[in-house]
C-alpha cells in the first residue's frame, strides 16, 4: 500500500509539472498547489493577489481594472474579464470534494486541465461563437452543446455567465421548460449579481405563470407523472410552479416582479383550499412589499382567508382578531378604491365578525355556567355586555348576569368535609392568593344616549 501511494504521488506531481509548463507557454501564472509549490507569489485572480494590488490598480471605463505590468482586465473583485482564472475553491465547493481536501480538489482541476479539458479561453470562445450561429438558425439542441462546452471552458469569467444564459436560452426556446428554470437557477446561485438577473427572472416568471395555468385548466394529482409533454416537469406542476416563484422573490427580493410572484402563489394556495399558505403569503405581501399594485386585493383576499380559517367558538379565534384589524386597515387605506357592492359587503363581514367573536364570549360564559363556576360566567356574561352591546347575545347575557347574583363564584367540592382534613398543596395555595378582579367595578356598557356613532359601518 505504500508503496502504491508513493507512485501515485510521483504520478499526480509530474501531472501537476506537466500542467504547469503548459500555463508558462501560454503566458499565464502557474497555479500554486498546497504543499507542492511556493505560496510566497499569489497567483492572479485569486484574493490574496488582488488584496495586494487591489490600491494600485486603475479603472478604465468600459473595460475594467488594469494593473501595472498584468496583461488584461479585471472586475471588482480582481477576476479577469473574459480570461483565463486560476482555480478558486470556496468553502461550499471543499465540503462537498473528497474528504473535503482542498489540495486534492486542485490536483484533479489540473490532472484534468494536462489532459485537455481544462479552462481554454480560446475554445471557449470558439464554441461560444459557433453557439450563437446555430441558435440564429434555431438549432437549439445543437447550440445548447456549444454553450455547454463554452462555460465549462471558461470558469470564473464574464463568457461563462453568457454562455450559461444562452444554454438556458437554448432549453427556453426549445419548449424544454423544466431543463430551462434549471439552467436559469444555476446561472443566479452562482453568480447573484449577474448582469443577466433580470432577463432570467423575467423568463422564470413567465414559465411558472405557464405551468399554473396549465394546471387550472387541466388539474392532475401531484404524483401523475408527465412522460409526454417537455414543456412540464415530470411531476407537480403546480408545486414546481410555486418553487420558481419563491426563488424569483428569494433571488430578486426587490425587483419588479417579487411582488407578483408572491401574489400568484398566494392565489394558487386560495383556489386550492390551502387558505392557511394563502394566509401567510398575502400577509407577507402586506408586509414587506407595502408599495405594491396588489395590495387591496391583498388585503381582501386575505380577509377571505381569515374568515374561512375560522372554524368555530371551540377553536383558535386570532383569525376572527386578525380579520377585524384587516376590515379597519381596508376602511382606512382603500376607502377610495370600495364601490358600493364592497362597502355594503364589507359591511356585512363586520357584522358577523361582531356576532362571531360576541358568540365566543358567549360561549365560554355558558360553559363556566354549566359547570356552576359562576365567578368566571359572570366575568364573560359582562364582557358581553360591554364589548358587544348591540348584539342580540347582550340581553341574554345581562338576564343570566342578574340571575346569578347570588351565587357563589365556586361550586361545592364533593365530601369537602374530608378534604378540609388534609393539608393543601403549596401550588393551589398559591393560586388561591392571587388577587382576582373586583365585579364591583365592572361598568356594563350601554349605547350612547344621544345615539351617536358606535363605529359601524353605515349602509
Amino acid at each position: 500500500m505504500s508503496h502504491f501511494r508513493s507512485l501515485l504521488t510521483v504520478v499526480l506531481a509530474g501531472l501537476v509539472a506537466s500542467a504547469a509548463i503548459g500555463c508558462a507557454s501560454l503566458g499565464l501564472p502557474s497555479p500554486t498547489v498546497p504543499g507542492m509549490s511556493s505560496s510566497s507569489t499569489a497567483a492572479v485572480g485569486t484574493k490574496a493577489w488582488w488584496k495586494k494590488h487591489k490600491k494600485k490598480a486603475t479603472f478604465v471605463p468600459g473595460q475594467g481594472y488594469q494593473v501595472a505590468d498584468v496583461p488584461g482586465y479585471f472586475d471588482g473583485e480582481g477576476r479577469p474579464i473574459n480570461t483565463r482564472v486560476a482555480r478558486r475553491l470556496e468553502k461550499e465547493e471543499a465540503s462537498k470534494s473528497l474528504l473535503g481536501d482542498v489540495g486534492f480538489q486542485n490536483t484533479m482541476a489540473e490532472v484534468k486541465e494536462s489532459m485537455g479539458l481544462g479552462p481554454d479561453q480560446q475554445r471557449a470562445q470558439a464554441a461560444f461563437t459557433q453557439g450563437e450561429q446555430l441558435f440564429r438558425e434555431q438549432k437549439y439542441s445543437q447550440a445548447a452543446k456549444q454553450f455547454k462546452e463554452a462555460a465549462s471552458r471558461a470558469p470564473g469569467t464574464a463568457l461563462e455567465q453568457d454562455a450559461m444564459f444562452q444554454l438556458a436560452e437554448c432549453y427556453f426556446f426549445d419548449d424544454k421548460y423544466p431543463q430551462a428554470v434549471n439552467a436559469y437557477e444555476e446561472l443566479l446561485q452562482q453568480n447573484p449579481n449577474s448582469p443577466h438577473l433580470d432577463k432570467a427572472i423575467t423568463r422564470q416568471f413567465a414559465i411558472a405563470r405557464y405551468w399554473e395555468q396549465y394546471e387550472q385548466y387541466r388539474p392532475d394529482w401531484p404524483l401523475t407523472p408527465n412522460l409526454f409533454d417537455n414543456r412540464r416537469p415530470l411531476f407537480d406542476t403546480i408545486g414546481r410552479a410555486n418553487k420558481t416563484h419563491e426563488n424569483i422573490r428569494l433571488n430578486d427580493p426587490t425587483g419588479p416582479l417579487a411582488d407578483d410572484a408572491i401574489m400568484a402563489t398566494a392565489n394558487s394556495y386560495f383556489l386550492r383550499g390551502r387558505y392557511n399558505d394563502a394566509d401567510y403569503h398575502y400577509d407577507l405581501l402586506r408586509k414587506e412589499y407595502p408599495r405594491s399594485d396588489h395590495q387591496f386585493e391583498a388585503h381582501l383576499l386575505g380577509l377571505q382567508c381569515k374568515l374561512r380559517k375560522y372554524q368555530g367558538p371551540d377553536y383558535d379565534g386570532t383569525p376572527l382578531e386578525e380579520a377585524k384589524d384587516l376590515v379597519a386597515q381596508l376602511r382606512a387605506q382603500f376607502s377610495s378604491e370600495l364601490d358600493d357592492e364592497q362597502r355594503t359587503r364589507l359591511a356585512e363581514v363586520q357584522g358577523q365578525l361582531t356576532k362571531q367573536l360576541a358568540l365566543r364570549e358567549y360561549s365560554m360564559a355558558e360553559h363556566f355556567d354549566n359547570i356552576k363556576h359562576y365567578g368566571a360566567a359572570k366575568r364573560y356574561y359582562a364582557d358581553v355586555m360591554k364589548n358587544y352591546p348591540e348584539s342580540d347575545l347582550a340581553a341574554r347575557a345581562r338576564a343570566r348576569y342578574a340571575e346569578l347574583g347570588g351565587a357563589p363564584d365556586h361550586p361545592t367540592e364533593p365530601l369537602q368535609t374530608i378534604v378540609d382534613l388534609f393539608p393543601e398543596n403549596e401550588e393551589r395555595s398559591k393560586l388561591n392568593n392571587v388577587p382576582l378582579r373586583d365585579e364591583g367595578q365592572l361598568q356594563i356598557a350601554s349605547p350612547p344616549a344621544d345615539g351617536g356613532d358606535n363605529g359601524t359601518i353605515r349602509r
